[in-house]
């Protein structure tokens, strides 16, 4: 009868062990796929060849950001990924008549871009991209096209700036 006793607490002991390991296997999955991270970057856009100080003969300065290998976690490179936002920051060009600033888009090692127009010197968050591919290989580029200003180069006052949420 003994034995029959530690047998049967063995067992109840092993279906609580079974039990929590069921538990804690079933959060770690959804914790897993909950994982946010992002990514900021920051980079001048280049200076801008004036060639006159009216507004016929526009220049284009920009910055670019890609998601690079090192970017994305250890491990989680093939792991499909979804964007969540991307906040932006852009500088501006002093001394210039006009300065138009787009923000572009590209999926994953793709040329085709998607442009949502922002404004100098000044930040915001874009979700207009969320429903595309995301991972090693996109980019965003934000670009200045500046109208006039004193010739012969328009230079930027800072940096422009991007910060990619997402989760996987």
């Amino acid at each position: 009868m003994k034995s029959l006793i530690v047998y049967s607490g063995g067992k109840r002991a092993s279906s609580y062990s079974l039990a929590l390991l069921a538990i804690l296997m079933i959060s770690t999955i959804g914790t897993a796929w909950a994982a946010e991270f992002s990514i900021t970057k920051a980079e001048a856009p280049g200076p801008v060849l004036v060639l006159s100080n009216s507004n016929t003969d526009p220049g284009v300065g920009f910055s670019k950001f890609s998601i690079l290998y090192p970017d994305i976690p250890a491990g989680t490179l093939n792991d499909p990924k979804q964007l969540l936002e991307i906040r932006w920051s852009t500088t501006y060009y002093p001394g210039t008549l006009n300065d138009e600033v787009r923000l572009c888009y590209y999926r994953p090692f793709s040329s085709q871009e998607n442009c949502e127009q922002i404004f100098p010197n000044s930040s915001g968050v874009l979700m207009g991209f969320n429903d595309q591919a995301f991972g090693h290989g996109s980019k965003v580029m934000i670009y200045h096209k500046v109208l006039g200003g004193t010739p012969p180069y328009a230079r930027p006052a800072g940096v422009d700036s991007v910060t990619f949420k997402y989760r996987y």
